[in-house]
Parts: structure tokens; C-alpha cells; sequence
């Protein structure tokens, strides 16, 4: 019996990209089932800062590891979720796999849902929707939690401190290394 299933991971600048294709291309393993990885650019591909390549390496050294093909498209004058639409039709993609989305409560009221929208798009397909939170025990691999801090003034100098110091406090929170 053949294997109709094609999955398609979408991703997006941040540290959550290469953990939704890992999560696609373990899926697509079991599924033994080819692998496609989207990513919609909101610029023309030759205007991508630093940042936004070093991501782009990196996803495309993964699909490297799961044998998946990149495909980076630009969205310039049109809506991300109709570039994954007709991105998952050309491909006959099944199944597609997207990371939750930022939306602000009030983002979605005024802008209406980012995945309803695409619900409404890509028809027949699966849409399988992966928590950020459910990702958060992995981010101890590449990122730090972050340690809670004061900065503290003393005289023209500012300095961190963690614990009490002789200063006006000036602010507080969370410092990332």
C-alpha cells in the first residue's frame, strides 16, 4: 500500500524554526513520507539582514539532515497564509505543521485568527499546531532562562547586581547572557 502523506513544516524567524522542522522530519520519518519546510519572507530575498540569513542557514542545514526541501517564498503583497495555501496545493501536501501563533488576543479581534484563516485556505489538510510552551524544556539546549536582576546606580556608574548593593536601584528584571 503506498504512502499518500507529504507534511509541510512552516517556519519563521526565531528560535522555535528548527525545532517544528525536527518535530516535521521525526513525523515524517514514522510516516516514512516526504518532508517540505516553508518559509515566508516578509522581503525580497536578497534584502535579508544578518539575523534572518543565520536562521536560513540554519533551517536548511536541518532539512539537510531529514533530506526535506527549503522552500523560502516572499510575501511583499500577499497574505502569509495564502502563499502556505497554494504552496501545500502545488505540493499536494497533507499534512502541515505550524508553531502557535503570536497573536495578541486583541491582534486576533482586530485582525481576525491567523489559523482560521488558514483553515479556511488549505482545505482537506491536516493542521497540526505545535505550543510554544510544549517546546520550552527543549530551549535549555540554546538559550538561557535568563537570571533576575537589579541595575543599580552609583554615582555616574551603572552597574547588574543579583543580590542587595549600595546604589539606586534604577530597574529590574531579566538578563540574558
Amino acid at each position: 500500500m503506498a504512502n499518500n502523506e507529504k507534511i509541510m513544516v512552516c517556519v519563521y524567524y526565531g528560535p522555535h524554526g528548527e525545532r517544528l522542522i525536527r518535530r516535521g522530519g521525526e513525523l515524517a520519518k514514522l510516516l516514512q513520507c516526504p518532508l517540505y519546510v516553508l518559509s515566508v519572507i516578509p522581503v525580497r530575498d536578497d534584502v535579508l539582514d544578518q539575523e534572518q540569513e543565520k536562521f536560513m542557514a540554519a533551517w536548511q542545514t536541518t532539512c539537510d539532515e531529514y533530506g526535506a526541501t527549503f522552500i523560502a517564498k516572499t510575501n511583499v503583497d500577499r497574505k502569509a497564509a495564502d502563499i502556505i495555501a497554494e504552496t501545500a496545493r502545488n505540493h499536494h501536501i497533507t499534512q502541515l505543521i505550524i508553531g502557535q501563533s503570536g497573536q495578541t488576543r486583541w491582534q486576533e479581534i482586530t485582525q481576525g485568527s491567523f489559523v482560521n484563516e488558514l483553515l479556511n485556505r488549505i482545505g482537506e489538510t491536516d493542521l497540526h499546531i505545535v505550543a510554544v510552551q510544549r517546546m520550552a524544556h527543549h530551549m535549555t539546549e540554546t538559550h538561557e532562562r535568563g537570571r533576575r536582576v537589579t541595575v543599580i546606580r552609583n554615582g555616574e556608574h551603572y552597574r547588574l547586581s543579583n543580590g542587595e548593593s549600595e546604589g539606586e536601584t534604577v530597574a529590574e528584571g531579566l538578563f540574558f547572557k
